[in-house]
């Protein structure tokens, strides 16, 4: 009998595995293209998330414009794989990976990051050699505090690296993860509409300077559905959106029936009444709390436990799974050798760890897709 939340599963997995319900990847996805479609912006999902090749296959097969990744390495792997357009969200430095993406630039569309001048400099030193010109996003520091350039910096640095031969700055990009640190809903959206306006704000600042940039590209699932209606923003590029997880649960954008994903695993131990190991542990669901302190009481540990109320993952080693009993009364059920299903506090680190998701439709396992293999973090 199928406890609430749980996935149908018409055969038997072997764990820990991380199981992908397709119809509601796919449902996910048209969603998102539908809410870009309706405001007039691009959607290019990032791809670190996942980095397989068949679900970037069939994000471009759905109409995204094309796919966003962190590392050269990854935009390698789905080239290879046959996306077409692909940008590298990441500031990339010296002249063995610009001269792989400068490769890659022979094939495909392909648009770079830089956050500085000497950034632009290696990339601009290498395309220039080979008489090519490079398309580059300028990173923004909308808050998050990670790399890219302060907004009020940003039109005096566009102008000077857009001078650089073989560059040429066409647009504004950042990863507005500040949003996912919001208390609750009301003030997550009040946050997205802020950033999104401030990078139309750097944009037009921008154009003043003298660069004529068009692309305004915005990057967080948390702020995906609230960024397209910011008039200006052309671009937006978030990745969890088309699994979701406990963060998105959290943040009001998901539920249990639109999150695609669940870390399947096996209880292994019983070492008192109220605590349990499962086979899944840091290896398996991250070390990841949810970002927002706020949301913690109410989605405690490591995941949650679905159809288990009052079980949570307390505490992770590398390859054990610690819970313990937090609801009221004695603890429920939970046998050795039980099954059980978790959503994952943080899905991209899932996918990256597990290496492989078993794809299911209507409960029956149809394809085992693997991620790319070591180095595409290169």
């Amino acid at each position: 009998m199928l406890r609430t939340g749980e996935f149908e599963l018409k055969s038997f997995i072997d764990t820990p595995s991380l199981i992908l319900d397709i119809d509601i990847f796919t449902s996910n996805v048209k969603e998102m293209l539908s809410i870009c479609s309706q405001n007039g912006v691009s959607l290019q999902p990032h791809a670190k998330t996942h980095r397989t090749p068949e679900l970037g296959l069939l994000q471009q097969e759905l109409g995204c414009d094309g796919l966003c990744v962190a590392k050269v390495g990854e935009a390698e792997g789905f080239a290879k794989a046959g996306i077409k357009k692909i940008t590298v969200a990441y500031p990339i430095l010296g002249s063995n990976k610009v001269e792989r993406a400068r490769l890659l630039a022979k094939s495909i569309d392909l648009t770079l990051a830089v956050d500085s001048l000497v950034g632009a400099e290696s990339i601009g030193e290498v395309f220039d050699q080979h008489s090519q010109v490079c398309p580059v996003l300028l990173i923004i520091d909308s808050g998050l505090g990670r790399d890219g350039v302060r907004p009020e910096k940003a039109p005096a640095l566009a102008k000077a690296i857009n001078a650089v031969r073989g560059i040429k700055v066409v647009g504004v990009m950042t990863h507005e993860g500040v949003v996912y640190g919001a208390p609750d809903r009301e003030s997550m959206i009040a946050s997205a509409r802020d950033t999104s306006g401030m990078m139309v704000s750097v944009a037009e600042a921008i154009k003043k300077a003298g660069v004529d940039i068009s692309r305004v590209s915005m990057g967080a699932s948390a702020s995906a559905r609230v960024a397209p209606t910011v008039e200006g923003v052309n671009q937006v590029r978030p990745g969890i959106f088309a699994f979701n997880d406990l963060g998105q649960i959290a943040l009001g954008n998901a539920s249990y029936e639109t999150c695609a994903v669940r870390v399947l695993s096996t209880v292994v131990s019983r070492p008192t009444p109220d605590t349990a190991v499962i086979d899944a542990g840091s290896k398996s669901l991250s070390a990841d709390l949810l970002p927002a302190k706020e949301h913690r009481g109410q989605y405690p540990g490591h995941g949650l436990i679905v159809g288990k109320l009052g079980w949570i993952v307390e505490r992770l080693s590398e390859e054990h799974g610690m819970l313990k009993w937090q609801g009221e009364g004695s603890p429920k059920d939970l046998n050795i050798g039980e099954q059980i299903q978790i959503i994952p506090n943080h899905v991209c680190t899932v996918f990256s760890s597990l290496n492989e998701s078993v794809v299911i439709t209507k409960g029956e396992v149809v394809d085992r897709w693997r991620t790319f293999a070591p180095g595409a973090s290169r």
